[in-house]
């Protein structure tokens, strides 16, 4: 069973989506290619300045380095080349997020998937040029080290250690945030389990088995939003 996705929530946005879990619910709107401010302007690509909105307050120095970590994953999967000295411009509102009170640092690192699923989505909805998909998962370790993807928030709470993983549709690493209590053998226990599932998420039917095979429920959640975008996107043919 794959999260809860809306396409186009947002009526005056370029692209939008919504990004639900049993964690987290985050809102994504994308504006660009806009101009761009002279100093911020790049002449060989185009900028890009990722706004991460908390639930409630005000953002401060962590919703800052939510946006640097989002940012760099952004840049690694849009063609930023094609649409120099513009901006491209990405809104992430909480909307959502667990009512047991985490530790900052096991905070931080669990919204980190949510956040970067959401982006990657609304970039699809607003027709941005990509070169390789996205997709984020949270790892959790229990403190008996048993190693889960779909976390509830009771298995957040009582935790040993949490992992944020992204990977592209071929396996190559664009994020890997942790925090907890870990050693080198558990983290690579963590990222072939989170591999396995990012991979998996955008797979096609009967394809990749193997990178599938043991993780918790893995289902081409993605590929399936992306088709459907797709066909939603050539529908007007068929009326015509």
């Amino acid at each position: 069973m794959g999260p809860e996705i809306s396409h186009h929530p947002l009526a005056r946005a370029d692209g939008s989506a919504t990004f639900s879990t049993n964690l987290y619910s985050v809102l994504a709107a994308v504006s660009g290619p806009i101009e761009v401010q002279r100093r911020d302007e790049l002449p060989e690509e185009a900028a890009i300045e990722v706004n991460i909105r908390p639930s409630s307050g005000v953002g401060g120095p962590r919703e800052r380095w939510l946006e640097s970590v989002v940012t760099a994953v952004l840049r690694s999967v849009l063609l930023v080349h094609m649409h120099p000295r513009t901006l491209i411009q990405v809104t992430l509102q909480l909307t959502k997020v667990p009512a047991s009170k985490l530790r900052n640092a096991m905070k931080d690192v669990s919204v980190l998937p949510s956040l970067v699923n959401a982006a990657f989505l609304a970039l699809v909805d607003g027709g941005l040029p990509l070169q390789s998909t996205v997709t984020a998962a949270l790892v959790v370790v229990s403190r008996g080290n048993d190693i889960s993807v779909e976390s509830t928030e009771k298995e957040l709470v009582g935790c040993k250690s949490v992992h944020a993983l992204a990977y592209t549709q071929h396996g190559e690493m664009l994020l890997s945030e942790s925090a907890g209590d870990f050693d080198l053998n558990m983290w690579e226990e963590v990222a072939d389990e989170a591999e396995k599932v990012c991979v998996a998420a955008v797979a096609p039917a009967g394809e990749d088995e193997e990178m599938a095979n043991g993780a918790a429920e893995a289902a081409p959640w993605l590929r399936q939003e992306l088709e459907e975008r797709a066909r939603d996107a050539v529908s007007w043919r068929e009326t015509t």
